[in-house]
């Protein structure tokens, strides 16, 4: 079965960060609708959604912006959390070679 290729929203890797964790902050059916009118024009419904349901994250859907600011986090000594991105996209896109590159550098398999 062929996979399918992720959406790719216009958002920027930052901004769907932050939809993301305001999703994951919301506590309430009103912080979801705060949410909502906060992020989800900037990112798009659609990405905003994608989030809301857990059928795609900010690493899956912009693996590129999400792999250079992990490399930017490593550079700053946060290893652990880059590490965390690497293997979030790698979660998605299984043979990205910079995020596959670094996370089998830290002998991760």
């Amino acid at each position: 079965m062929a996979r399918e290729k992720s959406y790719t929203p216009v958002a920027s890797y930052e901004q769907l960060k932050q939809a993301e964790t305001a999703v994951n902050n919301a506590v309430t059916a009103d912080h979801v609708r705060e949410a909502t009118k906060q992020h989800g024009a900037k990112v798009g419904y659609k990405a905003f959604c994608y989030l809301l349901t857990g059928k795609m994250t900010p690493e899956g859907m912009k693996p590129d912006e999400a792999a250079a600011a992990a490399v930017a986090l490593e550079e700053a000594g946060n290893t652990d959390a880059a590490q965390t991105i690497y293997r979030l996209i790698l979660a998605e896109h299984p043979d990205h070679p910079l995020a596959k590159e670094k996370w089998e550098t830290r002998g991760n398999r």
